[in-house]
């Protein structure tokens, strides 16, 4: 076969290449947008509905905070990564095997929790590390931050294909009592909402 032969097939082959790789790197790309958009959709949605769902009993005129860790949370009451593989309770019997397993890759390594929050009107935002909170004393946290509704931390969310069903562990401390468990949620005429729950701890 001449050279000029081989020379075309290479470069071919080449170009063919490239174009996947760049199909799929935009695949990707949009894949990423289109799920950073819903870890804030799920975490708007579970804050609004679960967490401020007593905020009529503050009072008019009164703001809100709700203090987020910036750091992912391992999920379960064992913080050993490999252990969620393990553990019954993310084994959501309406949930499927894709969202069940998304979730475990997601929260397979530390990550942070980079999403755009969107709170009923009153409510502050305000996001901490948790070398911030562990450092924070009763007291001094409860003066920077005098109406908070304690602190959650919440590990990534995983999806199905459809971005229309979603798994997360959610902590929330609030002073002397709190609570952990793993969500299942589900996006229905493009709202989201709890459909699930399994306790991990409280007290």
């Amino acid at each position: 076969m001449p050279r000029n032969s081989y020379t075309k097939i290479a470069f071919r082959s080449t170009t063919v290449v490239i174009v996947l790789l760049a199909c799929i790197s935009a695949l990707f790309f949009v894949d990423q947008r289109r799920t950073h958009a819903e870890v804030g959709a799920v975490l708007s949605a579970y804050l609004s509905d679960e967490v401020l769902h007593n905020a009529h009993d503050w009072g008019s005129g009164r703001g809100i905070q709700i203090i987020l860790q910036h750091e992912a949370q391992q999920p379960g009451t064992w913080r050993w990564r490999w252990t969620l593989l393990f553990d019954r309770r993310v084994r959501f019997p309406q949930a499927s095997f894709v969202t069940r397993t998304n979730f475990v890759v997601n929260n397979a390594l530390a990550s942070d929790i980079r999403a755009e929050l969107h709170l009923p009107r009153g409510v502050d935002l305000v996001v901490l590390s948790r070398r911030e909170l562990e450092q924070s004393q009763s007291s001094d946290f409860q003066q920077r931050y005098p109406n908070n509704l304690g602190y959650i931390a919440v590990s990534q969310p995983g999806f199905n294909f459809n971005k229309t069903e979603a798994i997360l562990y959610v902590d929330h401390f609030c002073g002397l009592c709190g609570g952990g468990g793993y969500i299942l949620m589900r996006k229905v005429n493009g709202v989201w909402r709890v459909l699930d729950q399994h306790s991990t701890w409280m007290s």
